[in-house]
């Protein structure tokens, strides 16, 4: 992930989405950083979410459906299962995670820098741009150092944490993709977004790498029609995901599991992306 494709590289790997020089030099040097963390670190999978589209003028209602859990990480899998969550208290803003230990939420590291990598192929003129605004709501919120190190030729390399081994020191990887890629980037699907969980020496489970998948149809939609704020929605869904926040159902809050025209944070997503900020230094 710290070669990524430029291009002009050559031939496209089939499986990485990049060429097969750049791919080589990924998987070495991923495979020599893997061994040194596999003697400490514990790699599971986590869970990922996705956030539906608003219904396009003449296309029916199916476009509003329902919200489907699916896992990021080990390639989207449709593995349905239902996060842990903590829940808020009361008749307070509305928030959950995506995973919790001991009552309290995985987080990312508080005291390491999240990098944020943006791959804007397929995407919109603006894509480096919307996710700069959409990093600095969610660092604000947070309190996390959250950093967009870039836009970066090629596809994104590893974007499903599938073509190889994931490290504690992989960024936040934002493309644009289709259905060919992602199956579940259907007709109606706007994003998918999740994180990979590690457990350290001494216990804990921390994030360390995120993916977010944008519907690349969908976004020359947003495109044409110049709707910037719904573009900028997705994206902060997303990310929420990425941070550990999980769907609720109150409709006054961005991480509502349907997509019912809300398209900035509620208090009860910002209470959750607050609390994701206040983890342990791992």
């Amino acid at each position: 992930m710290d070669e990524p494709q430029t291009p002009g590289d050559g031939a496209s790997s089939p499986e990485a989405g990049v060429s097969a020089r750049a791919y080589d030099r990924i998987v070495r040097d991923l495979e020599q950083r893997q061994r040194v963390a596999s003697a400490t670190l514990r790699v599971e999978p986590a869970v990922g979410r996705q956030r539906r589209r608003r219904p396009v003028p003449g296309t029916g209602p199916s476009r509003a459906a329902r919200v489907v859990p699916v896992v990021v990480g080990v390639v989207l899998l449709l593995v349905v299962y239902g996060p842990r969550v903590l829940p808020s208290i009361g008749g307070g803003p509305d928030y959950a995670f995506m995973e919790t230990e001991q009552g309290r939420p995985v987080t990312y590291s508080s005291c390491k820098q999240v990098q944020v990598a943006v791959y804007p192929a397929g995407g919109p003129p603006d894509a480096e741009s919307l996710v700069r605004e959409a990093v600095a709501q969610v660092r604000a919120a947070t309190g996390l150092d959250i950093v967009v190190t870039g836009s970066f030729g090629g596809y994104a390399p590893n974007w499903n944490f599938k073509a190889a081994p994931v490290t504690p020191t992989d960024p936040v990887v934002v493309s644009w993709q289709d259905a060919t890629a992602i199956e579940q980037l259907t007709d109606d699907v706007a994003g998918l977004g999740g994180s990979y969980a590690m457990t350290a020496p001494g216990g804990t489970r921390y994030w360390v790498a995120g993916a977010i998948a944008l519907s690349r149809d969908f976004y020359a939609y947003l495109a044409e029609r110049g709707d910037h704020a719904e573009a900028l929605a997705v994206l902060l869904h997303e990310f929420g995901h990425v941070l550990g926040l999980a769907h609720v159902h109150s409709s006054g809050e961005l991480m509502n599991e349907d997509n019912v025209g809300r398209t900035t944070l509620g208090d009860g997503d910002r209470e959750g992306l607050r609390l994701l900020g206040q983890g342990p230094c791992v």
